[in-house]
């Protein structure tokens, strides 16, 4: 008897971010099969006796090739699927090794898990989560199990690789001296904006995207017109906080009074910079429109280019050393599991 194939449940590979489009995406285009005429059999491979299905390798190859402009050729395709193959074929050697060194991730964990991915999709509903994962072609017994795969595969590398790794002081130090053009600030300011989406926030969570789309350009409309009312709203002596608090859409900035903190040029969308250094500080802009929606912006404050220095970047290269070495440990520990496992590729 053939065992169970425990890479179809695959690190990461159904975490409900892919497994689930947003609330209000339009599902039938993220399930289109686009891997007719690739030959790809049911199995793809075998790890020390376990199967490799290809219903993981065909979801993830579809969703990559989602929104692609330009098209593939079948040689091209099948290099994907192999890429693909390759990254569940370490997953299930990872997975299989934290099973051998007795790896256990308690249900309340594996739960609480899953509460925190529903509602960073927005599946909080049950329906909702259910008749996603049935267009899928999975339950929630494999989701659970994708989520105890990954939290394997995680605490496994952590304890393999975590404790083998040292960054001095020494070390950061050289780094940053070596390396100052890198930590080089450029101009920054500290601004509100008052923001009005093209398409209504509500209708976004509730809309499939095709129908959004062809709504777009009326939308867009509504919301200059809404705008617009509401810049004819700033006179002096109005606090633009509180017109923030009442009228952007901003979820992330409207309850702080539109206060976006302090951004570098380049972050924003670049007719918003436009704008934005064009003021002096104090000013309010016009209606600016950018590829996300509508703003006013005041501008409170800017800030000239400089070195960052050391005291506040240290901790930043600290990581940044830690993971280059992370990342070197961690391949040597996959070409080691390589070595020792039985792997047999079918495609």
């Amino acid at each position: 008897m053939k065992k169970k194939s425990r890479a179809f449940f695959a690190m990461t590979a159904f975490c409900l971010g892919a497994v689930c489009p947003p609330a209000g995406a339009d599902s039938s285009y993220d399930l289109k099969d686009m891997t007719q005429g690739l030959d790809i059999p049911d199995v793809v491979a075998k790890i020390n006796g376990v199967d490799l299905y290809s219903k993981i390798i065909k979801f993830q190859f579809n969703r990559s090739m989602r929104g692609r402009n330009s098209a593939m050729d079948t040689a091209a395709k099948k290099k994907v699927i192999r890429l693909l193959i390759d990254k569940e074929l370490v997953r299930e050697l990872i997975y299989q090794a934290g099973k051998k060194e007795k790896e256990v991730i308690p249900p309340e964990q594996i739960n609480a898990q899953l509460e925190k991915m529903k509602s960073a999709f927005g599946y909080e509903n049950e329906e909702r989560l259910a008749h996603a994962l049935k267009d899928r072609n999975i339950d929630l017994d494999e989701l659970k199990r994708s989520i105890e795969v990954d939290l394997i595969a995680r605490n496994l590398l952590d304890k393999n690789i975590r404790g083998k790794i040292q960054i001095t002081d020494k070390q950061v130090e050289n780094f940053y001296e070596t390396n100052k053009s890198q930590f080089h600030r450029p101009k920054s300011f500290l601004a509100q904006h008052i923001f009005i989406p093209h398409i209504p926030v509500e209708l976004q969570k509730s809309t499939p995207v095709r129908e959004l789309m062809k709504r777009r350009d009326e939308l867009s409309k509504e919301a200059e017109k809404k705008i617009n009312g509401i810049y004819k709203r700033i006179k002096p002596g109005v606090d633009f906080g509180e017109l923030a608090k009442k009228y952007s859409e901003d979820e992330g900035s409207a309850k702080n009074g539109g206060d976006l903190e302090y951004m570098y040029a380049g972050v924003f969308d670049p007719e918003f910079d436009k704008a934005v250094f064009a003021l002096k500080v104090g000013e309010v802009s016009g209606v600016v429109k950018t590829s996300f929606g509508f703003h006013i912006i005041k501008l409170n404050e800017t800030r000239p280019s400089e070195q960052a220095p050391f005291a506040e970047v240290k901790g930043s290269i600290q990581k940044h050393l830690f993971m280059e070495k992370a990342n070197i440990k961690v391949q040597e520990y996959i070409d080691g599991l390589r070595k020792k496992a039985d792997i047999k590729l079918l495609y």
